[in-house]
């Protein structure tokens, strides 16, 4: 057992090392910014030292702030440095965009590059090891993804990042990214929604009949292993031929393209991690727990209701929440089909060879993905039980 604890900390250690080794990279890349004459002609690359000396110095000692933490066994300070870290990067591409355009003409855009990009995934890799290390607590493990996120929101609103290229395309598009960002969760959160409520019952089910087990492993399976663009291609035809025959459907929004095939492939995707978590959760608990509480008179929904649910909760809840990230994820393909949502940005950036548009969908998405895992990570550390905790940590 001592030896598997000491590989663990080393893999530990190692992810620190990595994500600082990294983050010093992103200060030698020699495009930390790119700047071009137009929207579409040749990108330059533009050293962070050869606009800001202090900025460079500041993250190189967050850089090795990062390993001294690490070491001193201060996880979550050093997740939080990780993480505000691509934030301060992102405060001095905005500091400077204006001054680095001026000099490239009165059309030039400025955009994140490489070393930019690079520094952000130095900050995840930091924040992932830290919350590795706070597993058992939930809660302070989910701040270190919000914090940083709420800083760099209070950044955006600030106006301090409005002369990035990203923002030009954000500008042009303002009502219209409001639009599609609340279309988006509607259609995920409406996708996890419809799957808790056909995939909890369905693992109970399971968990009871095992007959039914196999099959209804057998179909979301399978499901899982169809790619998202086919099928939703697959529910354009019967959809197509239902709102013709029933044109009540049609009346209601239900045709073979738009929101509908969108949303029933999104619930058919999150029913196998909720049906999984679902079943395995009922199956761990002890039977002489649930003998227990039959013997004080309970019946079977009694105990359904007061003893297993809130004991498998936890367990649920993270099915619910692999199925929520995939589903933010997965959201981004429906706007091939007519349903919206961010993708719409990413899609008409990629056919206009327009990196700035595609990242004013991409980023957003990341951002909501980020923030729905670490708000129901939050939710999980709230609702487990103590006693739980307490023996999850003994083990």
């Amino acid at each position: 057992m001592t030896r598997v604890m000491t590989l663990i900390s080393r893999r530990r250690d190692m992810m620190v090392i990595l994500g600082m080794a990294i983050m010093l990279l992103s200060l030698l890349v020699p495009g930390f910014l790119s700047v071009k004459e137009t929207r579409i002609s040749e990108t330059f690359p533009v050293a962070l030292g050869s606009f800001s000396n202090v900025g460079l110095s500041l993250l190189l000692v967050a850089s090795f702030a990062v390993l001294f933490l690490s070491y001193a066994g201060f996880s979550f300070l050093m997740g939080l440095v990780g993480g505000i870290a691509p934030v301060f990067g992102f405060f001095l591409a905005g500091r400077h965009a204006a001054s680095i355009a001026s000099k490239a003409g009165p059309f030039a855009r400025v955009s994140p590059s490489t070393g930019l990009w690079v520094l952000l995934l130095a900050g995840y890799i930091v924040v992932f090891a830290a919350r590795r290390r706070l597993k058992d607590r939930k809660i302070i493990s989910s701040l270190l993804v919000l914090v940083p996120i709420g800083l760099f929101l209070l950044l955006l609103g600030s106006g301090h990042l409005k002369d990035l290229a990203i923002m030009k395309e954000y500008a042009n598009r303002s009502n219209r990214f409001l639009e599609e960002t609340v279309r988006h969760l509607v259609i995920a959160g409406g996708a996890v929604l419809a799957g808790v409520l056909i995939g909890v019952p369905l693992g109970i089910v399971a968990n009871r009949s095992p007959k039914i087990e196999r099959p209804v492993f057998a179909v979301v399976n399978f499901i899982q292993t169809i790619p998202s663009i086919a099928l939703f291609g697959l529910l354009i035809a019967p959809l197509s031929y239902l709102s013709r025959s029933v044109p009540f459907l049609r009346e209601i929004g239900i045709t073979g393209v738009g929101w509908a095939p969108a949303m029933i492939a999104l619930v058919l995707y999150s029913l196998l991690p909720i049906v999984r978590n679902t079943y395995s959760s009922l199956k761990v608990i002890p039977t002489d727990t649930v003998e227990a509480a039959r013997a004080m008179g309970m019946s079977r929904i009694q105990v359904l209701g007061k003893v297993e649910i809130p004991i498998s909760l936890p367990v649920v809840l993270a099915g619910v929440r692999t199925a929520a990230v995939q589903a933010v994820g997965n959201t981004t393909m429906a706007a091939l089909i007519g349903a919206g949502g961010l993708g719409v940005f990413v899609f008409q950036g990629l056919g206009q060879a327009a990196m700035d548009l595609v990242l004013l969908g991409a980023l957003p998405i990341v951002a909501l993905a980020l923030i729905v895992d670490s708000l129901m990570q939050l939710l999980i550390g709230i609702l487990t039980p103590k006693g739980l905790i307490s023996e999850g940590a003994n083990d």
